[in-house]
């Protein structure tokens, strides 16, 4: 029988957290496991089998980087949000459930801050092609996960150069597939330009596989990751989100 660990966090996040290695810990296993695609809904065992992606009608055709830019771009918000989330982690040896804040800032700038009470606290930021965390082993963990942290909100980013990105169609469906240089493929299925699913291979075996629901104006509400290859689900709700004003500089600068 595994041995199972459970941590409850009941703190709302609305500061700038220090370091707490085991925290750090926690949020860097996370981070590495979790890249772009990661996942909808797992069933209730998380040894089930994973759907598979949506299949095109026809043939994947290539697309430039300038095109697949600006599809990312009109995924981004038009002014600043704070956005408070409540957040679940299971991987069958550690669960985790918590609260915490999420500051976005157009075009390219992420705050997230989260507490796990008698562990500690931890901040993760991206600002353009720059990142900073505290404890600062969360930054390692940065560029495997950059595309996932915008992803949970929505939001679609650049892939890194070197990046084959083509484009089909499916039933009232615009697909997107990405192959990094390495192989590894991100399957993105969108409604317009409102990214909806997400699934990650690895040849022909799915690994992960994000889903987002949305409520009736099209912002995300739940954002559902898998990751199947360690059998692990992260879970994000959005319990509140306002617009802001623009946030201080001093947020985006390691203290």
């Amino acid at each position: 029988m595994r041995r199972r660990v459970v941590v409850r966090l009941s703190q709302a996040l609305v500061g700038a957290p220090s370091g707490g290695e085991t925290a750090g810990h926690f949020l860097a296993a996370f981070l590495r496991r979790f890249y772009l695609a990661v996942s909808l809904a797992i069933m209730a065992e998380a040894c089930a089998r994973p759907p598979a992606p949506l299949a095109p009608t026809g043939p994947y055709v290539p697309m430039s980087a300038e095109a697949f830019a600006a599809v990312a771009a009109r995924t981004v918000p038009s002014a600043a949000q704070l956005i408070r989330v409540r957040w679940r982690y299971d991987d069958g040896d550690r669960e985790a459930s918590g609260r915490g804040a999420v500051r976005l800032a157009p075009p390219d700038s992420l705050r997230l801050d989260v507490a796990v009470p008698v562990l500690g606290r931890a901040t993760l930021v991206l600002a353009g092609d720059s990142s900073w965390a505290q404890p600062d082993r969360l930054a390692d963990e940065v560029p495997q996960s950059r595309a996932l942290l915008w992803a949970l909100f929505g939001i679609i980013r650049p892939p890194d150069a070197g990046t084959r990105v083509e484009a089909g169609d499916a039933p009232e469906r615009r697909l997107f597939r990405l192959t990094a240089p390495g192989g590894l493929v991100t399957l993105l299925e969108c409604r317009g330009d409102t990214l909806l699913v997400a699934t990650e291979l690895r040849g022909e075996r799915i690994v992960g596989r994000l889903a987002l629901r949305r409520d009736a104006a099209g912002a995300v509400v739940k954002a559902d990751a898998s990751d199947f290859e360690h059998r692990a689900r992260f879970v994000v709700e959005v319990e509140h989100r306002e617009t802001s004003e623009p946030f201080p500089a001093e947020i985006w600068r390691r203290p």
